[in-house]
């Protein structure tokens, strides 16, 4: 048996605590930049190619020009708004490549491997077992014994086509359409395309094809961020119009089937470990076994004599600074900390093992009750009940509405101006008079119109500044979200804080929900939105097989694009 240093609580802690770590990761674009030699070289070839008409030769050029790629499509069961071209294909193969490519560097730099190699063919690599459940990616669904990466590849981008087509069909139906600020914005990125292009000497049908395969144009490109658009609004508005259909009783009655899955308890709980076996090289199977045995029961009885010690939660608690000292003389593990599964769920004490869990939330515990769990292979659990299976009752979201004074930009980069603290004084002096002008009349009524009138936030000013269900989670600026998680806010709370964008004057409506219920809420919302996949998307998708002779020429043509980026990256590199 290995000994690492650690002692299995610490583990255990470990694992615990990254499983609760929230890791945001910003999604880079990589976009593979050509030199001027090898813009001129791609020149040459279009050239040869308009000449050479020969056997085979017309063929070849529709091919350059992404004629079939536009024209064959891939039929989605009997579905027809979900089929999809070749070319749409390869854009949204290249952007799934893309996307996890982006995502493996970025690991590699902080010295962690996603288990893809981001400088290889995705079709010179199987996909593993462990990095496909890591990923949540079904290996059974991709449908190849020992798929590569690029059959995972295919399998993700024949999903989110048929996803995407899905849910526009469905706002169709809606009646759901683009606004005129979500147009322009497409439009504005689009010209962002156009301006690189030029920049390097094409046009944007012809560099997007560079960039992203045979039979990808504006047109095609367009579409896509039309799709995904429209998408988004429809699945924003199924999810909103789903969250709103469930009701007090359905939370109630989700909660009490399953009591554990959203119950909260608090133990102390600590491992005791065998020490690691040491025997002569030439000891024989029964003198290893037999001094396993020993090490083992030697750690039982450990385990037994810190059980024995334990009064309350104090005694626990020296019993484990004993036992963590004995371990490792020159450990710093804090006996309180390492021990304290406060607020634990279910799910994470499953993590040291199910019978711990089962016994922890046993109808028959009580305060006060301990017990030693066998983990196997010479690992104990010590375990002591300090409150039984309870509701979370801590607030889990807030809405606030808020007035943004907001610092100028500037006009070249949109970026906010650095000001001078004088400056800054002049914005501030502004929103501490909007401030004051709302305790004249201190209701929210009035701070909504204020906010109408006065804020210069686009996204809630004709909401009168209102925010609602913001919790830790919401990707909001750091002070802002600060102010409205602070413990001691209440209803009625104004003040004016800085962020990058400017002065926000705050104002705290209420607190909106209490943590346990949001729990079951989302779990049912989690629940419904599966289920409307499985009934719909999925059963499209899977219509889709993966021996279909046109999604392989397609995944090994856009492969094959990926690798000459790869090819160039490398040699200019």
């Amino acid at each position: 048996m290995e000994n690492n240093n650690k002692s299995q609580a610490e583990i255990y802690r470990e694992e615990r605590k990254a499983r609760l770590a929230k890791e945001a990761e910003k999604k880079a674009k990589k976009s593979p930049q050509l030199s001027k030699a090898k813009r001129t070289v791609g020149k040459v070839i279009a050239i040869v190619l308009a000449i050479a008409i020969g056997i085979g030769a017309i063929g070849g050029i529709l091919n350059f020009f992404g004629v079939p790629q536009k024209v064959i499509k891939v039929k989605v069961a009997d579905n027809t708004s979900c089929n999809f071209t070749v070319a749409e294909f390869n854009l949204f193969y290249f952007n799934v490549w893309n996307n996890i490519a982006t995502t493996a560097q970025q690991y590699a730099q902080y010295g962690m491997d996603m288990g893809f190699d981001y400088t290889k063919s995705p079709a010179k690599q199987e996909i593993s077992s462990d990095t496909a459940a890591t990923l949540g990616i079904d290996l059974e669904a991709v449908g190849v014994e020992n798929p590569t990466w690029a059959d995972v590849l295919r399998y993700l981008a024949t999903n989110q086509i048929v996803e995407i087509k899905y849910l526009v069909s469905m706002a169709e139906k809606e009646g759901i359409t683009l606004t005129e600020d979500e147009i322009k914005e497409i439009d504005d990125g689009i010209e962002e395309y156009r301006k690189t292009a030029k920049q390097n000497d094409y046009s944007l049908d012809r560099w997007l094809r560079l960039q992203l395969g045979n039979g990808i144009d504006e047109k095609v490109f367009r579409q896509m961020y039309i799709d995904q658009t429209l998408a988004q609004k429809y699945y924003e508005k199924f999810e909103a119009d789903t969250t709103a259909a469930i009701t007090e009783a359905n939370i109630n009655e989700k909660y009490n089937a399953e009591k554990d899955s959203f119950d909260l308890v608090d133990v102390r709980l600590y491992v005791v470990q065998a020490d690691e076996v040491k025997v002569s090289d030439d000891a024989t199977d029964e003198e290893k076994n037999e001094a396993t045995k020993k090490a083992q029961e030697a750690a039982k009885a450990k385990a037994d004599a810190f059980l024995a010690n334990i009064k309350d939660e104090e005694t626990f608690i020296a019993e484990a600074k004993k036992a963590i000292l004995s371990a490792d003389s020159e450990s710093k593990d804090d006996p309180d900390e390492v021990t304290d599964y406060s607020a634990a769920t279910y799910a994470e004490i499953t993590q040291v093992s199910e019978e711990s869990a089962k016994w922890v939330y046993d109808d028959a515990r009580k305060v006060g009750d301990k017990t030693v769990i066998d983990l196997g292979d010479g690992a104990y659990c010590i375990l002591y009940v300090v409150a039984l299976p309870y509701k979370d009752m801590s607030i889990n979201s807030h809405s606030v509405r808020h007035i943004l004074v907001s610092f100028p930009k500037d006009e070249e980069t949109g970026e906010t101006k650095e000001l001078t603290s004088d400056e800054k004084a002049e914005y501030k002096a502004k929103a501490q008079a909007i401030l004051d002008e709302y305790l004249k009349n201190p209701t929210e009524e009035n701070f909504a119109a204020l906010a109408k009138e006065k804020s210069e936030d686009p996204g809630s000013k004709d909401n009168g500044g209102l925010y609602e269900d913001l919790n830790s989670d919401t990707s909001f600026v750091q002070p802002f979200k600060d102010w409205y998680l602070d413990e001691s806010r209440k209803a009625g709370d104004t003040g004016i804080i800085e962020t990058d964008y400017g002065y926000h004057v705050m104002y705290y409506a209420k607190a909106t929900g209490v943590k346990w219920s949001e729990t079951v809420k989302s779990t049912i919302l989690n629940e419904k939105i599966e289920a409307f996949y499985a009934e719909n998307i999925d059963k499209l998708t899977a219509s889709v097989k993966s021996d279909s002779l046109v999604t392989k020429w397609a995944m090994n043509t856009e492969t094959k694009h990926i690798e000459k980026l790869l090819a160039l990256s490398s040699s200019n590199s």
